[in-house]
Parts: C-alpha cells; structure tokens; sequence
C-alpha cells in the first residue's frame, strides 16, 4: 500500500505501524517504549503524530497503516507536547545532567565519581552514552525542566547477582516487563501498585532469586535508561572499541557485541544482528565472560614440575621437555582428552596429533551423555541415515512439540525461545520430564515418568497412536509391522506403574500427535539407546521431525570430523584404562577427573585454567581462550560459524592449535607446518566432506552455511528392547534423588565457583519432593534440609536412594564399577567431591 508521511509518498506492508514506517524511510519520531521485538505499549506518548481526517493525536507505535493514509509527524504542535512529556517524564527522573548548560565540556571518563550510592546525574550512570533517554533529550533540545523535580526516594535492590535495579531512574516504560513475559516466557516481574506509587517490582517484592527471574539480562539489555544496570559496569570506564564474537559456553552459538576499554572485556551483550539469537541470550553468555577470560585461575606460562613444584620455563624448554617424555612410551600406554568446547581447527589438530603423532585410538572422540550420539547409533541400528541439520524457523512455526529430557530452559535457551514462540501462535507443548520446571507452565500435556522407564512410555504412546490413525497415514513397511507385533505385548494397565497417565490422558497425547502438522521431537537429554530407539520409532509413527540438541560448543563440528573413522574411546574407559595401569602417559586438553587408583607415569595438560587434575601434571601447557584466538564451531543446529579473536593474547598463553603444531614439531613429526587456523581449515575441508560449503571466504561474510549432511533420505523403524530400569525402593531407602549432567562449566573452569551469581542461582533451587512423601514426613515447603553426599561405595547402576529421619535427606551415591569413573569425572569436577562427601544445604519444595 502507499502512505503518505511529512509529504513523502512512502511503500509500506499490511500490519506495519506507522512507527514501523516512518523508521524505515529515515524519518525520526521520538519514542520510549516502543521496541522492535515486543507488542506497542503505547506507554510513553512520545511518538504522537496527526493523521489527516481525524481529530487529536494518535500514537504512532500502536497504529497501524492504511492505503492513502496521510501522516505529520514534526508539526509545531506536536513538537511542543512532546517537549511537554518529556519534562513531565524528566521530573521523576535525575536530569541534572541531561540539562546542565556544561555537558559538552563534562569530563565522560570521570568514572571515579559512580562510586557514590545515588545516581544523580549522567556522569554518575554506567549507562552515559548508552542512554535512549539522552537521545531523545538531544533530539527534542530540552534545556529545561519547567515542572518541580519530584526524587522518588526508592530503595535500591542490590541483592541478586549481575544487576542493580534503580527504580528512581525509571520511567515505567514497560519494556523490562514485556521482555520477560513476552520474549522470556518467565513473567518474573510486572508492575506494582497504582498512580505516583507504581513501579516494576516482583510479587510480594520477592527477590528476583526467588521469583523465577532466569537472569538472561534481556530487561538489562531493552531498559532505555539506567535503573536496570549491569553490576560490574558501575566502576568501569566507558567502552572505546566494541567487537563481535561466538559465544562457546552452550551449544547455540549466539553472537556477542563486546564493549572493550584498552584492550579489556568490560561487557558482553547478545547481538541484535546474530542470525542465531537476534538480541537474546541467556545469563553464561552475558554475564560470565569477563569472569572467564579474567579467573584468577589462569595459567599464564609454561610449567615444569620438578621436585614437586612447578618452575616457570620458556615454550621451547616446555614444548621439549613433553616431547621427549612422550616418545618414550608405547602408542597403546597413551592418550588423549579433548574437549567438545575447543574450535574445529584445535580438534582437529588434537585427532591429527593423536593419530599421526602419538600413533593411539585412545582418544574420547565421542561426547558422553550426548543425544545426538543416542541419535546416531539408533540411526546405525536401523539402517538409515537422516539429516541431522534443522532451523530454530523450525521449532517456531511446529504446531506440536514434543519435549524430553530436563531443564531445557537452562540448557538450550534459545531454543526454549522458539518453543515459547510456537505456543503462542497456537501450538500444543508436551513436556515428558521427571521433574517440575517452567516448561510445566506452557504445557498442554506434562507427562511425569519415572527414570529409566521412558522407553515403556514412548512404546506406549506408539500403540495408542497406531490404533487411532488409518493405514493411508503410516507407510505399512515390514519394520513397522514388527514393531506392531511388538507394541502388542504391552498392556495399558501397567501404565500406571511408572507415569502420571490414565488411558484417556495417553489417547489424549496420541491425538495431539496424531493431528498437528507439523510436529518436532526434541531431545534435550541422553536417555539411553533403548529409550532414543522407542523415541525415533514414536516420532515415525508421528510423522515428526526428530531433532536432537548437542550440548556443548562445538559437538556437532567435531562429530563431523570424526564421521566415517574410528570413533575411540569413551572419557570412562580412558580413566579406568588409567587406573587399571593400562595408559601410562596422558595428554589432556579436556577436563578428566583422574581416579587416584593406579599410577599415572606421565601428564601434560594443556588448558587455560588450573584445577585438581591440572596441579597434578607434569607439564603444563597454557593455551588461550576463546576470545583471544580465532577458529570455526558448528552450533546445535549444524550452522558453521568463524569468531575472531577480540583481545591480544594474556602474557604466554597460546592458542590450542600453535601449541599442538609446535609439539608435533618437536616430536619429529612431519605435516604440522600451519601458521594460522586458516591452514588449518583449507586441510579440514580437504579431509571433511561435510564442510565442503564452508570455504574462508564464505565464513568470513558470515555467509549462512551448514553442514553438508550425507544422507540417504530412509529412516527405518528401530530395534527396541522395552525394559523398565526404574529405580526400585525399600522402606529403608524410600526415595529417589534425581541427579543431573551440569553444564556450567568452560574446559576445566567450573563457572558456579568461579562465579558468585552463577553460584547463588544454581544453589538457590529446592529439592523437590513428591506432595505425598512431604506430607507423610511432615514437611513443609521452605523447611531447610541438608542432601548429604556420604557413601563413597560403587555399587548398583547409577542408583540414588535416600533415607529422610527427623527432616534431613541422607543421600547415599551407590554407582556400579562401571559407570563411577565416567559418573565422578562428568558430574563431580574436583576429586574431594568425587569422593562424594559433599553437603549441599538447599530447601524442600513440594511438587
């Protein structure tokens, strides 16, 4: 349609808001509660135009365009209101800057004078010159307040992690509020009370620690001015350079914009322009990276252990020192550790290392606990071979999803994002979980089910489907036929044995399935093969796409590098290999929590930071971290994406692939003459055919490029053993603790104890215990309890029980032989909690 703005004829679309408009062809209206992402709020007025033929003013966020429409927008009039409301805007808020005759000659890095507790002014704001009330102010010329400064006197909440909200600086714009109700799902706070007296706040004025709040940073990141406001900023210079990276702390892949003050990370934000998070994020990317890269655990110099301490060394005397040691035992006594958090081009030279250098198959290539490693060997077992790529597009525009595992909230956040996006465009969620969560809210259907019985379900449900759908909507193959024949022995009694189900909720969710298109399975947790086999099988019968999400940084890059070679050894064969005085000598550049059975002759560790395991090394080999080398990920999407580099090198650390390349070097090995990771990736796309799209140049544009899937277009039904693992219970042992694999950590840097936030969010959760069990032990939600870690013996499957007299809950930790090195190394980062000793105080909540 054609519009009419300030007498400029202008093409607009359907549904665009005059706002929309007028930004689009560069004519400025003034606003503050408008933003790109979130529904009009219409709150501020100040983008009030006149639209010829009707009477007053009209605000230009919330109205929509019409075909011959005629808009003014910077008439006398209009400029003088707005004038107004933003005194009256200015009057509640601290404007002795904003006005003051002198600001062009203020000193801006001044920053000494924001210790003070009150911010009065511009210069005492950490958010100078990022401040959309400053422009606005700018652009209207406001060199006065003509209404009596109002100071709103209210109390400044500083005691949850990362952020301080101001409310004196507020200007009740709502946009912190619809972020989080809209965007985040998480509704964490809203307005309060009514008139002068209202203000954002939490119910009850409950801490955001307690109100749900997921401490993503997006109400920091949308607030136009300083009352919501980064903690670490305050005593900060202002940024003088700003960069972009990837962000490798989950498997997303989201882009960073990063404020730098000479050379230093001051912050990092989610940027609007990544293809992948468009503006969000989730706290670990905005809140820890500066933490990371400045740990006081750094290792920033080579290191040689000699009489029991470590002596500083130059590289070559390091690089020599572990040459020499390491030719001197056989390829079978060693091994290798890598990290799925290391870049393509690292990994790369980690597995070429390995091979060609130390001449070993010991080395973890494969992730453990991995759902697209389950997906994988299900995929081997029945013969297919699907494309394991998709689009966040995808999730968004499902009519069903189809959710197992845990905390997907916490664990892939940006996919969460799009599972919200769905719902609220009409989609059905069903969350099959253990365990309550957010998730729970959204959900038309949430199945509990017992660990280790979901196989079982997924069969169930299959049955269920299969009956209620005609032949033309499931091809009649013979592997579907079987699985009939299969599917027939189970009986919907024992249903109730193992799920919160009755026979009319499971046809209710067969039906769900069995209607939507389209529909995604997501999963977000290893569950084992069998129950992935009775997953896959489901998600045919539904006509479903099957997704599995990696759960580290560069999982599906490295994957692909290891398709069609040997797949070595799990990180708990490796550890028992070394207590069994199998591996002699081992080569770490991943976290290994290392058993103090058996005699380890000879360690190097090559990591940024220093640990338990790190203190235990001979040699120790500092390498950079992710922002301050370059190299190519692979998100859980299977986008391939470059980050650059964005601060120099701290003292002698180096990265990963120069000191892999110097080490082969040193060896006598040949094929090692790389001089940077762009080497490296011209020698990863001769080997690797699935990255045969992503040449330098196209990752340079940041062009869009995904993995090159070898497919052959068939997925089978699987084999499926139903078997019901579910722990079993006694009347000494009368519950069951749910653990959980933690993803809070970077290389060997566990960030919950490098961060006092991060640590108080994950430790502020409640155990929670099942209504009647509370009930029959009297407690009550709040009460304190103490889950004790104190038996340190390896018996029974990965069994958790517990014994709950006079209010405390005893854990006792009983793993087989088997699964306690891979168990202790994946979910206990130090050997003190390995012993499992550890006492975690936490609070009871029912439910």
């Amino acid at each position: 349609m054609k519009v009419i703005i300030d007498g400029k004829v202008i093409e607009a679309e359907h549904q665009q808001t005059i706002l929309d408009v007028a930004r689009e062809n560069g004519i400025y209206i003034p606003s503050l509660c408008d933003h790109a992402e979130l529904t009009p709020f219409t709150g501020c007025r100040l983008c009030l135009v006149e639209i010829k033929g009707r009477k007053g003013y009209v605000p230009s966020c919330g109205t929509q365009v019409e075909e011959g429409l005629e808009v003014k927008t910077n008439t006398p009039q209009l400029r003088k209101l707005r004038r107004h409301i933003l005194e009256l805007i200015l009057s509640e808020h601290p404007s002795a800057c904003l006005i003051c005759a002198e600001k062009e000659n203020c000193d801006e890095y001044k920053s000494t004078i924001r210790k003070v507790g009150e911010v009065t002014g511009c210069v005492l704001c950490s958010n100078n010159k990022h401040c959309e009330l400053q422009d606005v102010v700018e652009a209207l010329k406001i060199d006065k307040v003509s209404f009596p400064a109002v100071y709103r006197d209210i109390d400044i909440k500083r005691t949850d992690p990362f952020f301080d909200r101001n409310y004196n600086l507020c200007i009740l714009c709502g946009r912190c509020v619809r972020v989080c109700h809209e965007i985040r799902g998480a509704s964490a706070i809203t307005f309060v009370h009514r008139g002068s007296e209202e203000v954002i706040g939490t119910v009850l004025d409950k801490p955001l620690l307690e109100a749900g709040c997921q401490f993503c940073g997006a109400c920091v990141d949308v607030c136009p001015t300083g009352a919501l406001t980064e903690r670490a900023l305050k005593y900060e210079h202002l940024a003088d350079t700003e960069a972009k990276m990837v962000c490798p702390l989950c498997s997303m892949g989201c882009e960073l914009d990063v404020w730098l003050h000479e050379g230093r990370i001051l912050s990092t934000f989610p940027s609007a322009e990544g293809v992948v998070n468009r503006g969000q994020g989730c706290l670990k990317g905005r809140f820890l990276i500066r933490d990371i890269v400045g740990s006081e655990k750094r290792i920033l110099n080579p290191l040689i252990k000699r009489k029991k301490e470590f002596e500083e060394v130059t590289w070559d005397e390091a690089l020599e020192f572990a040459a020499e040691k390491l030719k001197k035992y056989k390829a079978k006594e060693t091994a290798v550790v890598e990290s799925h958090q290391t870049s393509c081009e690292d990994a790369y030279l980690v597995r070429k290392f390995t091979s060609e250098v130390l001449k070993t198959k010991n080395i973890n290539s494969e992730p453990v606990l991995s759902p697209v490693s389950e997906y994988q060997k299900v995929a081997r077992n029945s013969h297919s071979n699907p494309n394991l790529n998709f689009n966040l597009n995808d999730i968004a525009s499902a009519e069903a999803i189809f959710v197992t595992g845990s905390d997907i909230i916490e664990s892939h956040p940006l996919i969460w994002l799009n599972i919200l996006k769905a719902v609220k465009n009409g989609a059905r969620l069903v969350v099959v979980s253990p365990a309550s969560n957010l998730l729970e809210r959204y959900a038309s259907h949430w199945i509990r089910v017992k660990p280790g019985t979901e196989s079982l379900l997924f069969g169930y449900l299959s049955k269920t489907l299969l009956k209620i759908q005609t032949s033309q909507e499931i091809p009649q193959s013979e592997s579907i036929q079987r699985y009939k024949k299969q599917l027939d022995k189970l009986v919907t009694s024992d249903l109730k044995g193992f799920t919160d189900l009755d026979k009319e909720s499971l046809e209710e969710v067969a039906e769900v399935l069995a209607d939507a298109a389209p529909t995604v399975f997501l999963a977000a947790r290893s569950m084992g093969v069998e129950a992935f086999s009775a997953l896959w099988n489901l998600s045919l019968i539904s006509r479903a796409a099957l997704l599995p999400l990696s759960l580290e940084a560069n999982e599906r890059g490295l994957n692909a590098l290891t398709s069609g070679s040997s797949r070595g050894k799990t990180i708990d064969q490796i550890v028992r290999s070394v207590s069994d005085n199998e591996i002699k000598a081992l080569f770490a550049v991943g976290p290994v929590s290392l058993p103090k059975k058996g005699k380890l002759e000879f360690l190097v560790v090559q990591s940024p930071f220093m640990d338990e395991n790190a203190a235990r090394a001979d040699v120790l080999l500092p390498s950079a971290t992710f922002v301050e080398s370059e190299g190519t990920y692979v998100n859980a999407e299977g986008r391939v994406q470059r980050t650059h580099k964005v601060i120099e090198l701290s003292e002698n650390a180096k990265p990963d692939w120069w000191i892999l390349t110097e080490l082969a070097k040193k060896m006598g090995a040949k094929g090692f003459k790389y001089r940077n990771p762009s080497d490296v990736w011209k020698d990863i796309r001769k080997g690797t055919p699935a990255f045969v799209k992503a040449t330098n140049a196209h990752l340079a544009k940041g062009s869009d490029v995904f993995l090159k899937e070898e497919q052959n277009g068939n997925k089978n039904m699987a084999p499926v053993k139903f078997t019901a693992e579910s722990v079993a219970t006694s009347r000494k042992f009368p519950c069951v603790l749910i653990a959980d694999f933690g993803l809070d950590y970077y290389r060997n840097l566990t960030l919950s104890q490098e961060s006092r936030g991060l640590g108080l969010i994950r430790n502020s959760r409640s155990v929670q215990m099942n209504p009647e069990d509370a009930e029959k032990w009297g407690i009550v939600d709040g009460d304190p309890v103490q889950v004790i870690s104190e038996n340190g013996k390896m018996d029974g499957a990965a069994k958790l029980v517990a014994d709950i007299p006079s209010g405390i809950l005893k854990v006792h930790y009983l793993l087989s032989e088997k699964s306690a090195q891979s168990a202790a190394s994946l979910l206990f980062p130090s050997d003190k909690n390995k012993d499992l000793k550890n006492v975690v105080p936490a609070k009871i909540k029912r439910g």
